[in-house]
């Protein structure tokens, strides 16, 4: 392997992806590894995932002849362009991908040299990461052995998981980049300590020699800041994909859920329940996490203002350096963003949240009054 993937931080991640044929090509280089032939073993397998189900069922969705096979075929149709899509997109942003990597490894590197690299913090989050996509994975696993034994449906639901994998992959960048961006803020507050003891001790030769060390946490916030460029330019469009895909399976569950319960069929409005929230689980730690990282980019443009004023007019150096940094966060302002679309906050989980409640409360009052309608026509027929 490659320096770049033999970091800690990067090394398992990068294996694991690798061998499920998400990142054929090398971190460092962009170059092509041969994980692309594993690549065209993973589409094929999802084509002899098909044709077994076919084979035993002759339908996947319906088990109807006239209508089930022609389903079938655009369904088949569907998955294998998507797949395909999905392949094309991922070499199409690997250059951003490169880079947005690279940067994050540039400011490891540049925290470990100042000794303000949390090591505690980088080992915790990526133990949560981790439990976070076994825990998915195995969940997965569970689902379609019940689907597929024990439920007797034989259909593939082979992309809903290739998906939840996907959206698994490109939170763990956004997940870095708040750790480092919280490091750097806590580099941040120690230079303002040390300020604030060179001030009471007088020595202006100290200060100013401080003042010289915000130029490193200013470039250090340059490349965070590239990097959450390059990360919008990877996995934008991405996000905006899976938001919408969501965000129409959620009403669609919504309504089978509410439909179901309506008409005392709680076997089936609880095997839908169970997808529903697995899709809110996830869209909502995605939302959670990017968010964190707009907040962090948030808080430490916020310290930089609220520094001690008389600190920096006693030193010129130090009221230039500061004042260049505010200029520099507001020109460079971190925002992760789906597609350019939206900001990739709450805002759009509110979205869901009122619509789904919309939505529900329309369908709850016609299903009541049709019911209404049906008692009425009843009791006229039996008059």
């Amino acid at each position: 392997m490659e320096p770049l993937e033999q970091w800690y931080v990067l090394s398992g991640y990068v294996r694991f992806h690798q061998w499920l044929g998400f990142q054929p090509y090398r971190l460092a280089s962009g170059r092509v590894s041969p994980f692309a032939a594993l690549t065209l073993v993973q589409f094929l397998g999802v084509l002899v995932n098909l044709a077994l189900i076919i084979y035993r069922r002759r339908c996947i969705l319906y088990h109807c002849e006239a209508i089930g096979m022609v389903v079938d075929f655009i369904k088949l149709l569907t998955i294998g362009l998507s797949i395909l899509v999905m392949y094309v997109e991922l070499f199409r942003t690997r250059d951003n991908i490169c880079g947005c990597w690279q940067l994050l490894y540039k400011a490891h590197q540049t925290l470990q040299r100042y000794g303000m690299v949390d090591q505690r913090r980088l080992t915790r989050v990526m133990r949560l990461y981790w439990w976070f996509v076994l825990g998915s994975l195995l969940y997965f696993v569970v689902n379609e052995s019940y689907l597929y034994l024990c439920a007797e449906q034989m259909q593939t639901k082979r992309f809903y998981y290739i998906l939840n994998i996907k959206l698994q992959q490109i939170i763990y960048p956004a997940i870095l980049l708040d750790s480092y961006l919280r490091m750097t803020r806590a580099a941040l507050e120690h230079h303002v300590g040390l300020l604030q003891c060179s001030e009471k001790l007088g020595s202006m030769r100290y200060m100013e020699f401080l003042a010289g060390k915000l130029n490193a946490l200013k470039a250090l916030y340059s490349d965070l800041f590239q990097a959450s460029v390059a990360l919008n330019e990877a996995y934008g469009r991405t996000y905006l994909i899976i938001y919408c895909k969501n965000y129409i399976h959620i009403l669609s569950n919504s309504y089978w859920v509410v439909f179901w319960l309506l008409n005392n069929q709680r076997h089936h409005a609880a095997r839908i329940i169970s997808r529903l929230i697995c899709r809110i689980i996830l869209l909502g730690a995605t939302f959670y996490i990017n968010s964190c990282a707009m907040k962090s980019a948030q808080n430490l443009r916020h310290r930089l203002h609220t520094m001690n004023l008389g600190i920096q007019i006693k030193c010129r150096a130090l009221f230039t350096r500061i004042e260049s940094f505010l200029q520099q966060t507001q020109f460079e302002s971190i925002q992760l963003t789906a597609g350019d679309f939206f900001d990739l906050n709450f805002s759009p989980i509110l979205t869901i949240i009122f619509s789904v409640g919309a939505y529900i409360s329309i369908f709850i009052q016609q299903a009541i009054n049709q019911i209404d309608e049906l008692k009425c026509n009843d009791y006229e027929k039996q008059c």
